[in-house]
């Protein structure tokens, strides 16, 4: 089933194929078939949207987590809102990102890992260390997440 941006999606194909026409190392992207990257998308999607955000949905009614109404900051705590009506561009490329890194690394023992938050496996005594917050496979779509993630500090 095609993609329905609101629904499953942020971005369209031709967005995301827009999106990696300008980027250098997209060749698991640029080499898979549309329904395949779709899927990756889909699945960028669900995985963005287990996170937690600041603010609250902009619409009741409205599937996706974005657009938000986010909050503003003043001195004496928080003011107001900001109304968002539009889904923000780091978060589409945030699902970008994300959708190229599910590509890239697929399936693998080592996405597995990462997965169930293990960050250091000894063998010598068998040691494993795991670690909380590793939710997107993407360190650059957690980057461009990083503003709107509940929890985040905005220092100035």
């Amino acid at each position: 089933m095609a993609l329905q941006v609101g629904i499953d999606s942020y971005v369209t194909l031709e967005e995301a194929d827009e999106y990696f026409a300008g980027k250098l190392f997209a060749d698991e992207w640029n080499g898979a078939d549309a329904g395949t990257k779709e899927k990756a998308l889909k699945e960028a999607c669900r995985r963005i949207n287990r996170l937690a955000f600041q603010g609250v949905k902009a619409s009741e009614t409205q599937v996706l987590e974005f657009p938000r109404m986010m909050p503003v900051f003043g001195r004496i705590g928080t003011i107001g809102f900001d109304t968002g009506e539009e889904v923000p561009e780091a978060v589409k490329a945030a699902q970008c990102e994300e959708a190229l890194a599910l590509l890239r690394y697929g399936n693998s023992a080592r996405t597995k890992a990462r997965e169930q938050k293990v960050i250091r496996v000894q063998f010598g005594n068998v040691t494993e260390e795991y670690r909380a917050g590793l939710k997107l496979l993407s360190q650059e779509a957690l980057e461009l997440l990083k503003p709107y993630l509940a929890g985040a500090v905005s220092i100035r």
